[in-house]
C-alpha cells in the first residue's frame, strides 16, 4: 500500500515549482527584449587616441619620474623634521619626569643615584733623587 502521507508534501513543491516558472519566465522574457533593444541600436564609434610622439612620450616620463623625485625630497624633509621634533619632545618630558621626581614619587622611576666625592689629598712633592739632573 502506498504512503499517502507525503501526497500533500508533494503536492505543494509542485505549486511551489509551477510558480517558479511562470515567475522566472516573464522575467526571463523581460530581459531578453532588453538585450534585443539594446543591441539594435546603435553603438558610438569611439574614436582611437592619438599617438604620441617620441619627444612627447620622453616629456610625459620625465615629468612623472621628476615629479616623484620631488615628492621623495619633500618626504625625507619631513621625516627629518618629525625626527627632530619627537627627539625635542622626548627631551622635555624627560626633563619633566626628573625635575618632578625630586619633589614626588613618579611610579616605575628610579631616583637618581648620589654621587660622593672623595677628598683627595695632595701629594707631597718629589723629592729630586741621584739619577734626575737639574737643569742650570
Amino acid at each position: 500500500m502506498a504512503d499517502t502521507s507525503k501526497i500533500p508534501v508533494a503536492n505543494a513543491f509542485v505549486g511551489i515549482y509551477a510558480a517558479i516558472s511562470r515567475a522566472s519566465a516573464s522575467v526571463f522574457d523581460f530581459l531578453r527584449s532588453q538585450m534585443v533593444n539594446s543591441s539594435a541600436k546603435e553603438m558610438p564609434r569611439q574614436s582611437e587616441p592619438r599617438r604620441l610622439s617620441l619627444a612627447e612620450q620622453w616629456s610625459q616620463i620625465s615629468g612623472i619620474v621628476m615629479g616623484a623625485a620631488s615628492r621623495a625630497e619633500e618626504a625625507t624633509r619631513c621625516h627629518a623634521s618629525a625626527t627632530l621634533q619627537l627627539d625635542l619632545a622626548q627631551y622635555a618630558l624627560t626633563s619633566l619626569v626628573d625635575e618632578l621626581s625630586a619633589v614626588m614619587d613618579v611610579g616605575g622611576r628610579r631616583r637618581r643615584a648620589t654621587v660622593h666625592v672623595l677628598g683627595v689629598a695632595p701629594q707631597p712633592p718629589r723629592r729630586p733623587t741621584m739619577g734626575d739632573a737639574i737643569a742650570a
